[in-house]
């Protein structure tokens, strides 16, 4: 795996539309990189035993300051008022970041030093993800603390920030699955009041424009369009007051190529309403372990690495440094912690208020869709396999094949794991194991014939689900 270069220098632009991009191609094909195990037959490339790094938890502090980078000097060249909406979104790029560059000092830390994983993840739903490139699979993404976290994607949960409001106000038991106590849930309603009151603000995109915000012209799935307000992004948290607001077309099209720009008359572009609010931060501002922000632990922020953020066009890729400056693209190895909050009025979010995706942003899907959607594999993906994602400490609940349409396991959690046959009570090592699996390793379950069985992780036994095969 390529390791991060410590004391990379993010250019703030190149940082909203990332978050935006990162996830919303289809699955994404890496070169094989680990060996398959059958379940009836013991491999020698199974996973070692040793422990890995992964089990300790990162430093928690630097020895030292993190290195600044000095911004370059600004420029006041106008923007010409002929330029096309490309250029225009350009130049715009051209000066945040080089009023707003930062560095993002020793960002490797957050990835355990000894992986060597294929591609897999989910954007929005797994800790990490991993990608291919020519060069070999890197990792894009890292979210949520260390460990298991509070997740609340399920939309028969009061998860959405109305259904939180209703919550509060109802005084009826809180579902432990969101890990509150009625006074920490009174906090983040409050916290989350303060975001809708800074948004109802800005429900008019002229005034966003006039108080500075930037658009970056792209209209991303299941986002919108971010605009960022650079010069917010070196102060302390405030829930009241986002560095990022998204919106999208009032008639509910998805726009390719640049969506438009701010100029001294206010919006040039299609007609927008605000869908939403989102958050960026270095970790020189918020620390280098999980922001402590928002009241509770449903705020899992994420951290993007190893993108090119695409100049006119705005799409983001996952290629190497040298492809990416040869397509015209800026490469960014680390990116700060970014989170959305989706607290505008008609945008309501089933997914959660926290979650990356909005399903009822264009283009418009049932929250239960967009999962699906996100799903990296690699190139030595089985074809036909079902693909199973070891997540947040869990299986699938239950996992449903055809007699010979294999499972094929991708652990994209903190820690490692095990596909273990049995149950902790009754194991069956004689079945089937995958061994250890540390974060992005793979393991392929063959499913040779039909029938029911239970499958568990030895590490952590009350990991469990079942496995219908025909």
């Amino acid at each position: 795996m390529n390791r991060l270069s410590a004391g990379a220098v993010i250019a703030a632009v190149a940082l909203l539309a990332s978050c935006a991009g990162a996830g919303t191609d289809g699955p994404v094909v890496a070169p094989p990189s680990t060996s398959t195990v059958s379940p009836a037959t013991t491999s020698t490339a199974s996973p070692t035993s040793a422990a890995p790094a992964t089990t300790a938890p990162p430093p928690t502090t630097t020895t030292a300051a993190p290195a600044t980078t000095a911004p370059p000097p600004t420029t006041s060249a106008a923007i010409p008022a002929d330029a096309d909406t490309g250029r225009r979104a350009e130049l715009l790029r051209i000066l945040v970041a080089e009023a707003s560059s930062f560095t993002q000092a020793e960002a490797a830390f957050l990835l355990p030093p000894t992986l060597n994983p294929s591609a897999g993840g989910a954007p929005g739903y797994t800790r990490y993800v991993f990608r291919e490139t020519s060069d070999g699979v890197i990792p894009t993404l890292v979210e949520g603390p260390l460990g298991p976290q509070t997740r609340c994607q399920d939309p028969d949960l009061p998860c959405s920030y109305s259904d939180l409001v209703e919550l509060l106000a109802s005084g009826e038991p809180i579902p432990p699955e969101l890990d509150l106590t009625p006074q920490r849930l009174a906090t983040l309603v409050s916290e989350l009041d303060q975001l809708a009151e800074f948004a109802a603000l800005h429900a008019d995109v002229d005034v966003t424009c006039a108080e500075g915000f930037i658009s970056d012209s792209i209209q991303s799935s299941n986002m919108g369009s971010h605009f960022y307000q650079p010069d917010w992004f070196g102060d302390g948290f405030d829930p009241g007051r986002p560095e990022i607001l998204l919106y999208a077309p009032a008639d509910g099209s998805l726009t390719t190529g640049p969506l438009g720009y701010c100029d001294a008359n206010g919006w040039n572009g299609p007609d927008l309403v605000l869908v939403g609010t989102a958050f960026l931060k270095p970790p020189e501002v918020i620390g280098w372990e999980h922001p402590t922000a928002f009241t509770g632990d449903l705020d899992n922020w994420h951290s993007h690495f190893n993108i090119c953020r695409g100049n006119v066009s705005g799409t983001d890729s996952f290629v190497t440094m040298a492809e990416c400056e040869a397509s015209g693209g800026n490469w960014h190895d680390a990116i700060g912690w970014m989170i959305h909050a989706w607290v505008a009025p008609g945008y309501d979010n089933q997914l959660g208020v926290f979650s990356m995706w909005n399903p009822t942003i264009a283009p418009t899907a049932a929250p239960s869709a967009i999962h699906d959607q996100r799903v990296v594999r690699g190139s030595d993906f089985p074809e036909g396999a079902h693909q199973s994602l070891i997540a947040n400490f869990a299986f699938e609940r239950v996992i449903r094949v055809a007699v010979g349409q294999h499972v094929y396991f991708n652990n994209s959690d903190s820690v490692p794991h095990t596909v273990s046959a049995g149950t902790e009570d009754a194991p069956d090592p004689d079945a089937f194991g995958s061994g250890l699996l540390n974060p992005g390793d793979n393991y392929l379950l063959e499913t040779s014939s039909a029938g029911t069985f239970t499958i568990y992780c030895a590490l952590h036994p009350d990991m469990t689900a079942t496995v219908i095969v025909g």
